[in-house]
């Protein structure tokens, strides 16, 4: 099994960022999807950006089944988001189809609206605009450069673990889930012959129980390993290589404002012509 979000260096521009320049990227994500885009009009600015994130993820060479896990994980998601807008949405009245009568207010609950899709839609598309940052940016920086890219921004020590630990942790799950199943196909408990009413009745005990206990015991082995290397102590560590903030860099981080701002200059124009 192919760890989905696990960093794997490649000789690409986008490995060879600065990690502040794939952290911009990031950031600059969240602050467009938090802005207000509730009409359908406003597709287009969620579709500028996410055509950035594809573009850097072709760039950076990434296999298209990594980009199809994280759809997949995704999909019951949106598929629970649509659905429920579409039967509680307040402010459409262009029915689908009615399948029962549940007043609530002035909305039938039973009544799936175009106007509730269409936000729906909407929600699943600035969710996707999202994860499609976050796992470009841990697939094509490593633990490490990222810690001395956050030192530069002068983070505590304590808070730069954190945020490292934190991105790390999917993978670290995903390679023990994959472990755990490995493990017991050889001891002939394979959930993938089972359906899916067998596997919500017996099949993810087995599973779900060593992966908390194994998840306990690399805990334990990580703060060893953090005390014997000297965490906490005083003073700047060693870095084995220096990161420089090259021209390359700067130009990248201009394009990513630049887009942004192009971005927000669609919202507001959208927002005019719709107020």
């Amino acid at each position: 099994m192919q760890v989905p979000f696990k960093y794997t260096y490649r000789d690409t521009l986008v490995h060879r960022l600065h990690p502040l320049v794939k952290l911009l990227h990031v950031l600059l994500t969240l602050l467009l999807i938090i802005t207000p885009l509730y009409s359908i009009r406003f597709l287009p600015v969620l579709a500028v950006w996410l055509a950035l994130s594809v573009g850097l993820w072709s760039l950076a060479r990434i296999e298209v089944s990594r980009f199809a896990t994280l759809i997949k994980l995704l999909l019951g998601t949106f598929v629970f988001l649509i659905t429920i807008q579409g039967f509680t949405y307040r402010f459409g009245d262009t029915v689908i189809v009615t399948l029962f009568q549940w007043g609530y207010g002035d909305t039938n609950l039973g009544a799936l609206k175009l106007e509730g899709v269409v936000f729906g839609l909407l929600l699943s598309l600035r969710m996707l605009t999202a994860a499609a940052s976050l796992p470009l940016f841990v697939m094509t920086t490593s633990s490490a450069d990222l810690m001395t890219g956050l030192r530069k921004l002068h983070m505590p020590k304590v808070a730069t673990l954190m945020v490292v630990s934190a991105l790390s942790f999917t993978t670290l799950i995903f390679e023990m889930w994959a472990f755990i199943l490995d493990a017991q196909k050889l001891r002939g408990f394979d959930i993938n012959q089972m359906n899916i009413i067998t596997r919500l009745r017996k099949a993810y005990v087995p599973i779900v129980t060593p992966l908390v206990l194994l998840l306990f015991r690399r805990a334990n082995d990580f703060q060893i390993a953090l005390e014997t290397r000297g965490f906490g102590t005083p003073g700047n560590p060693t870095e084995v290589e220096r990161l420089e903030f090259t021209v390359r860099d700067g130009v990248v981080a201009a394009f990513f404002v630049a887009v942004w701002v192009l971005c927000q200059y669609l919202r507001v124009q959208i927002a005019a012509g719709l107020g």
